[in-house]
């Protein structure tokens, strides 16, 4: 018995990361009915109706052949989706999939077993998955003119998002595109238990990356976050300090918080906190507090080491501010504005050496509201209210490449984008945190020590975190005081 096809096969069994179509739909010529003034269309010899004929490319990274022809039994010439100006792909799905195996001729003189693909129409992709498939620049083409014409490609096949990824010269880009929203459901926080032993300095775990793998901080690197209200800065802001709770509680981490909400979003885990201001003027002196002992370490570290090595007796010092604009731009005493200038930019410059970060926390990332921006190494952007705000946190292009902060649905506080170290946008979601979890781990991992801030005589009285009544974040009711009795002066 002998069996040469055409057999039927499933499109998604033959071509598992989809095909595109890379030029116009045309008819298949019969060379054997064609002479030089007349040319005839051929026709499939058990159907009799016209084929016609469509370069083809393989989507898998691994293909063989990347390009090759397909051929299409139809009575009229199939319609190919609509073209996306600037973009050489197509995507498509070829319905009736047929392959018929033949010998064909190498150039080693070795035939070897090539196939023949049928199909009876293209159909335009509708996909329900998330996918990539690479983009074949043509002479005069540039990574940038792809960038130009990705909302227009996005709409083209219906994707949630789509993202180009162009390599390290530029030469050559990526598609990458989400159809669903893996990130559509609150992500459980997967950090440290409350009693665990010890966590790595140089990251934290904050949520969850839009392809499912562990969203991770540089812990060691100042950073700002921003976000509108009630976009999930405060799943950031907690992930970061619960990341940390066993390296709080044997010293090698300190965290200096400045709330001038009253305390109302950090004092439910005030154990966790070194030290904490809820007024301008505490945040002031502890501020420049940090800034002189950033400055005597480096004076001490000085001609010994290049880099900061975390102990118990000189530990990384996290200085988080939950809203900025309230210290840098909204304050009304222009005495104390000028004195957290200074002290803020003398501890983003010089800091990241010897060990002491700021991550801050803001709604507005204009240069008016945050004039040291800039100097925030590493920035998130959570739901942003403008376009333009976008490309003002992550960098310029950042929106082009995939990072639609201003799309973010309100639906889904804790969403974000950042910019991995490779220039690639990052879509995640922040681990939700609730008050109870923030109260357990403050009450199993309290700071290794605890030091209240003592304001001039001019600015007030002497206050310690110690003092305030810890009140539900959303509530406003007490809360477990876990630092109580814990205060050492």
């Amino acid at each position: 018995m002998s069996v040469q096809g055409p057999f039927k096969v499933e499109f998604d069994d033959v071509f598992p990361h989809g095909v595109g179509i890379v030029g116009p739909v045309g008819a298949q010529v019969d060379f054997d009915a064609s002479t030089k003034e007349n040319r005839v269309q051929a026709r499939d010899k058990v159907t009799g109706l016209p084929v016609w004929v469509v370069d083809v490319m393989d989507f898998d990274p691994e293909a063989r052949e990347r390009t090759f022809k397909v051929k299409i039994t139809a009575p009229v010439q199939p319609v190919p989706p609509a073209e996306v100006a600037g973009l050489p792909i197509r995507p498509v799905r070829l319905e009736g999939l047929t392959v018929t195996p033949y010998l064909k001729e190498s150039g080693a003189g070795r035939p070897r077993i090539a196939y023949s693909m049928r199909a009876t129409t293209l159909v335009e992709v509708r996909r329900s998955g998330d996918g990539s498939a690479p983009v074949v620049l043509v002479t005069g083409q540039t990574v940038d003119d792809i960038d130009a014409v990705v909302e227009r490609l996005r709409a083209a096949v219906d994707a949630r998002a789509l993202q180009v990824r162009a390599n390290e010269r530029r030469t050559a880009c990526e598609l990458v595109w989400s159809f669903t929203d893996a990130l559509a459901q609150l992500v459980p926080f997967v950090g440290p238990g409350p009693v665990a032993v010890q966590v790595g300095l140089d990251s934290v775990l904050v949520g969850r990356a839009d392809d499912g793998s562990p969203f991770n901080l540089d812990l060691r690197v100042s950073t700002l976050t921003v976000g509108a209200t009630g976009a999930g800065k405060a799943s950031v802001m907690w992930n970061v300090v619960l990341g940390q709770a066993p390296n709080i509680r044997s010293g090698l981490v300190e965290f200096h918080g400045a709330d001038l909400k009253g305390g109302m979003e950090l004092s439910i885990g005030a154990a966790l906190f070194t030290r904490m201001s809820t007024s301008s003027a505490e945040a002031v002196t502890m501020l420049e507090d940090a800034s002189a002992a950033c400055n005597a370490r480096a004076v001490r570290l000085a001609g010994s080491t290049r880099s900061h090595e975390p102990t118990r007796s000189d530990p990384v010092v996290i200085i988080l501010i939950d809203e900025l604009a309230a210290l840098v731009a909204y304050e009304t005493d222009r005495d104390l504005l000028k004195r957290v200038d200074a002290a803020l930019r003398r501890l983003l410059a010089m800091g990241r050496a010897v060990g002491f970060y700021v991550f801050a926390f803001v709604q507005d990332p204009r240069k008016e509201t945050v004039g040291m921006r800039h100097m925030f190494p590493q920035k998130v952007a959570l739901r942003l209210d403008e376009a333009a705000e976008v490309d003002m946190v992550l960098g310029e292009g950042a929106r082009r490449r995939g990072a639609e902060a201003h799309r973010i649905s309100r639906s889904t506080p804790g969403v974000g984008y950042a910019v991995a170290e490779d220039g690639q946008v990052v879509r995640f979601r922040a681990a939700h945190i609730a008050d109870d979890l923030i109260q357990l781990v403050a009450s199993t991992n309290p700071a290794a020590r605890h030091q209240p801030i003592t304001v001039g005589p001019a600015e007030a009285t002497t206050t310690s975190r110690a003092s305030a009544r810890p009140v539900s974040r959303r509530s406003g009711s007490p809360a477990l005081n876990a630092s109580e009795g814990s205060e050492t002066l």
